[in-house]
């Protein structure tokens, strides 16, 4: 630690560089995603099977690169977000947007001791869906991006064998390639 802000490896200064870990004024929370929606394995009912979608100001994020974020308040997104811990992490989100019609929430969500691994309850909705779709508590799995996960941000990938509209039985699942970064969150 340098001047109480936590010292990072070359491979973490991009996605945390903008936090100013030294300055006193709360900053809103910023966040991104890329969703891909897809046709879980034996089902038909998924009304937008292989549609990715994007959320960045301009690019989302990609596991390969933390892409642009959206701020709170910013072009009609709402961000607002939760990581807290040390190993084990414990964090909640949501990505919300008009223009794209979309969002995302974390909720329950648990980043392991090893600071890679850990699983979310996820809800999710697109104007393609027509409606909320909803995975069992726990049952999305989360994968931190070169450990970039600490008190206040993270970005990580998302999978979820099924996500299902409790009106209306369909199900769709929630893609390998979704990844999200959520930044200047609570972290406290």
């Amino acid at each position: 630690m340098m001047n109480g802000c936590p010292r990072w490896s070359l491979l973490t200064v991009p996605l945390f560089a903008a936090l100013g870990c030294s300055d006193p004024v709360p900053r809103p929370a910023q966040g991104g995603l890329t969703l891909s929606i897809q046709k879980p394995p034996g089902t038909v009912t998924c009304p937008v099977p292989g549609k990715t979608y994007e959320v960045g100001n301009p690019k989302g994020p990609t596991s390969i690169s933390a892409g642009d974020r959206l701020v709170d308040g910013e072009n009609s997104a709402s961000i607002k977000c939760s990581v807290k811990g040390s190993g084990p992490f414990t964090f909640s989100g949501s990505i919300h947007t008009d223009v794209s019609k979309l969002t995302l929430s974390l909720t329950n969500g648990v980043v392991n001791a090893d600071k890679l691994t850990g699983t979310a309850t996820v809800t999710v909705y697109t104007a393609d869906l027509s409606g909320t779709f909803a995975s069992a508590a726990s049952a999305c799995t989360v994968s931190v991006i070169n450990q970039q996960v600490q008190p206040g941000s993270m970005w990580a990938t998302l999978s979820c064998p099924t996500v299902t509209n409790g009106s209306t039985a369909q199900s769709c699942a929630v893609g390998e390639t979704t990844t999200f970064v959520l930044e200047n969150c609570d972290g406290s």
